[in-house]
């Protein structure tokens, strides 16, 4: 199953690094208790990840040239995310309270599953797009969305059993709270390696001269980045 490739792959990756991904996973910690430095460091998380997963070097330097190259947009996505979340909670609430909601009981039967599918869409989005704004060449806030929201569609299997190996491995942290900092840096790398394998997937089933979009142009990319003894 691709699922299970991608985890595994993940795993190998994480491991190579594992040192780097709890100390950027404390920074992130750190960072979030402040807030507004939270994206700038989360990003800095996933530029490991993506070094990483190519099998190439991490250093400090790559780390704070990726927060200081994507910091700025890594905020705005990360606001376009939250606000995303925001709303749909919003409509949660405003559905499924009697009070307020101006639907009838059975109305509000269908609504439910309708949420629930709109929640894991956006949720597949959130979870590849810090990838995405690695990962793109020309990382615009529109097209990460997009990419997400494509991959999501074309890969809904894969992306919730992902989505919810992520849950899972949340709770163990919750659980074991010392592992809270290596999870960020393994979402990351989860994150990473599934959309450069999907891509790589849609290369084979689909001819990238055909396909003009964004996809196709990073899928381009899946395959042509070699470890070299500089990095």
């Amino acid at each position: 199953m691709q699922a299970i490739r991608i985890i595994i792959a993940t795993a190998k990756a994480f491991y190579e690094e594992m040192l780097f991904f709890f100390v950027t996973g404390a920074i992130l910690f750190v960072a979030t208790l402040l807030i507004i430095p939270m994206p700038f460091a989360l990003i800095g998380v996933w530029l490991v990840a993506h070094r990483a997963v190519r099998g190439l070097g991490v250093n400090w330097s790559l780390y704070w040239q990726a927060i200081k190259e994507y910091g700025v947009r890594s905020l705005w996505l990360t606001l376009i995310l939250v606000l995303g979340y925001v709303l749909l909670a919003s409509n949660v609430w405003f559905y499924l309270t009697p009070e307020v909601s101006p639907l009838p009981g059975n109305v509000i039967t269908w609504i439910v599953p309708i949420l629930v599918i709109v929640g894991l869409m956006w949720s597949g989005i959130t979870f590849y797009a810090h990838a995405f704004l690695i990962e793109l060449e020309e990382p615009k806030l529109g097209t990460i969305l997009r990419n997400g929201f494509s991959i999501t569609i074309v890969s809904p299997l894969t992306t919730l059993i992902l989505l919810i190996v992520t849950l899972l491995l949340t709770a163990l942290c919750v659980i074991v709270p010392i592992l809270l900092l290596a999870l960020p840096g393994f979402i990351a790398t989860l994150s990473i390696t599934a959309v450069r394998t999907l891509i790589a997937a849609l290369r084979e089933k689909y001819d990238p001269k055909k396909e003009e979009s964004d996809l196709a142009d990073l899928a381009e990319q899946a395959d042509d980045e070699q470890p070299t003894t500089e990095d």
